[in-house]
């Protein structure tokens, strides 16, 4: 291969992938990190990074990289366009002396034989630019600080409504990962993009998969997101230690600190010392329930309790119970499940300018701003069967005005998970003091007291009124069965 004009003047790389295709990359680098240089293509649609040095598991890396180009591409089966969106899925192979011109790779000191990864661009939600006017990708680690988010304008820092739905992405892209039993190894506030101002999420580095019975890891991890025995040398990455950096990223994101950071000092010989036992084998949650000793030196303003009924067990599961026992963590489908029962709850503040999560008893407020809701808010409680019958799912949806609901409130098999449609089937409505929900589809709801709610007819929404949900017709199954509780803080 030989370097080429691509326009008068200009002087263009044409590599060539495994599978046959030409690329046309720009001369000058995009980026560079600790094993890979990147290049842009002509075209800008893709980038490829090459390794450079001596790879001493160089088979090992080329036979990585074919399954994840091919087996393990979820981006080429069932929800593919929904996973390339939730991914950064490497899409080709640059392997060989002969894929690239010999003067690129001597002038870059490209691992002989060169190997390199090819990559789609980033989509434009995550990118923007900060205070300073540079051009930055948004990873995890611009919202997560308070120094770093001084950079940020604040368009893009996104609410609490936002941020929650950025971690529902990310848990189901990691269950993605892990139903393959592909664990990703580095997931960190480097390897996540976001996008809070509509709540999206992209899992970058997928490269360094760790591919099971084939490749071990080839990197251990990104410090404060290493699990325990990562850090104190007692495991390689896997699924479990997954689970613990997955649960990391979920804390910073929603509560702005790290789960482990605290005052406690466990060396004072060197810093390095010290951090090693903060983050391994003496690692303490700062919130843990009856150690207070690594409690932060500022007070916690907004706490874990916050965060409502169906995160919070899961935080502690992570950082007290499995932070140092990894069968005990929570795994990324608890996580999906238990953002999609915190999204229920959600609810925007008098104001408008913000989000909070109604909790199961007590005052109705947000912790953030101090806002308090005085109005009722109707809580539509989510179960099966009727009367004295009736079980109660766990599901509660708070309510408010042209709040939509969907599939997964009609149908107690059905969840909000890739593959199931957004349409709106039914809407919540203030109207002149009262509230209301309209049924958007054909599926008749019937009330306890007989009277059957029909397509577009408006139901009032009182206190202890229950509501059987006709099943749909392409099955047998029951609809679920609404409780209505209008709450007062």
């Amino acid at each position: 291969m030989t370097a080429s004009g691509a326009r008068a003047g200009a002087v263009m790389i044409t590599v060539q992938t495994t599978d046959g295709r030409m690329l046309q990359l720009r001369p000058a680098p995009l980026a560079s990190g600790a094993e890979k240089i990147a290049f842009l293509s002509v075209d800008g649609r893709d980038v490829v990074a090459f390794y450079f040095g001596t790879l001493r598991d160089r088979a090992e890396r080329v036979e990585r990289l074919r399954r994840i180009v091919s087996s393990y591409d979820p981006t080429r089966g069932a929800g593919a366009a929904y996973w390339r969106e939730a991914f950064c899925w490497p899409t080709g192979i640059v392997d060989g002396a002969r894929a690239v011109p010999a003067d690129f790779a001597r002038a870059h000191s490209l691992a002989q034989p060169t190997l390199g990864v090819v990559m789609p661009v980033y989509r434009p939600v995550f990118f923007m630019q900060d205070r300073f006017g540079n051009r930055v990708e948004k990873e995890v680690r611009w919202f997560t600080g308070r120094k770093a988010g001084a950079l940020v304008p604040d368009v893009e820092k996104g609410s609490l409504l936002t941020r929650l739905q950025v971690c529902m992405r990310l848990a189901r892209a990691v269950r993605r990962l892990h139903f393959a039993g592909l664990a990703h190894s580095d997931l960190s506030n480097r390897n996540v993009l976001v996008d809070l101002r509509n709540g999206n999420a992209c899992v970058i580095d997928i490269d360094a998969l760790v591919v099971p019975g084939l490749a071990p890891p080839t990197v251990l991890g990104t410090p404060g997101y290493m699990a325990p025995e990562v850090v104190s040398g007692r495991s390689l990455p896997t699924i479990e230690t997954d689970r613990h950096a997955l649960a990391v990223l979920f804390h910073e994101l929603l509560l702005q600190r790290h789960p482990l950071r605290g005052k406690l000092v466990h060396s004072t010989r060197s810093a390095e010392e010290d951090e090693q036992l903060s983050m391994g084998s003496r690692a303490l949650f700062i919130e843990h329930c009856t150690d207070r000793r690594n409690a932060p030196d500022a007070p916690i303003t907004v706490p874990l309790a916050a965060l409502g009924p169906h995160l919070v067990p899961l935080m502690r599961r992570a950082f007290e119970d499995g932070l140092h026992a990894p069968s005990r963590r929570p795994d990324a489908v608890e996580w999906e499940e238990a953002f999609y029962r915190t999204l229920e709850r959600i609810l925007p503040t008098p104001s408008g300018r913000s989000w909070l999560i109604v909790p199961e008893q007590g005052t109705v407020h947000d912790p953030w701003s101090g806002e308090v809701v005085h109005r009722v808010v109707p809580m539509l409680r989510s179960g099966r069967g009727a009367g004295d019958a009736w079980r109660d799912d766990g599901i509660s949806t708070a309510l408010f005005h042209h709040r939509t609901l969907h599939q997964w409130h009609f149908d107690a098999d059905v969840r909000p998970r890739e593959e199931v449609s957004r349409d709106a089937m039914a809407y919540a409505s203030f109207h002149e003091g009262t509230w209301w929900l309209v049924n958007l589809t054909d599926r008749v709801w019937r009330t306890a007291d007989g009277r059957d709610i029909g397509r577009n007819a408006p139901m009032q929404l009182v206190n202890g009124l229950e509501v059987m949900v006709a099943a749909r017709a392409t099955d047998a199954g029951a609809g679920r069965t609404w409780r209505i509780a209008m709450r007062t803080s």
